[in-house]
């Protein structure tokens, strides 16, 4: 059985990072629906795409970041925004078992950017450019931070392979 990873950073701009522990990620990013559009399609579009990325690269191990609780004390998330935030991972376990994958996972941002960048308590933007930095210097050529919070996520469970 393959050991490959599959690593969902969840939002409308989503990104995602696969591969074998100890190999280079393959990465990328995308919209699971046009901006403006309603939250069924948004939905719809995490169905179609986590789908066809599960059928297109059958992971092991598949593993996503778990929504920010702290984000939603602020009081700037909105009702639809913590809708999308949460049904986002209902969607991603619901798909991966319905794909039969082993292994579904959530990981705190916390533990992942302690992992990645050495450092978990910094400022949202500060930790994303410091991660995106990170991905470079690996010679990861991520186009956003999407990309980089996914291949952080994927290098984070790579590491983690055999408690998962």
């Amino acid at each position: 059985m393959s050991n490959a990873i599959l690593a969902l950073d969840l939002a409308r701009h989503f990104g995602w990072a696969e591969g074998e522990p100890g190999s280079e990620p393959r990465f990328g990013s995308g919209k699971f629906a046009p901006v403006g559009s309603s939250q069924e399609d948004v939905f719809a579009g995490a169905i179609r795409e986590i789908g066809s990325r599960i059928a297109a690269f059958p992971p092991r191990v598949l593993v996503y970041e778990e929504p920010e609780l702290y984000r939603l004390r602020d009081g700037k998330a909105t009702k639809a925004t913590i809708e999308v935030l949460f049904g986002l991972p209902a969607i991603v376990q619901g798909v991966a078992k319905r794909f039969g994958v082993p292994v579904i996972r959530k990981a705190p941002t916390f533990d992942i950017r302690k992992h990645f960048i050495g450092q978990g308590r910094m400022k949202r933007a500060d930790a994303k450019k410091a991660v995106v930095a990170e991905c470079l210097r690996r010679g990861w050529v991520v186009r956003n931070d999407d990309e980089g919070d996914a291949c952080a996520l994927w290098d984070y469970a790579a590491a983690r392979c055999g408690s998962l």
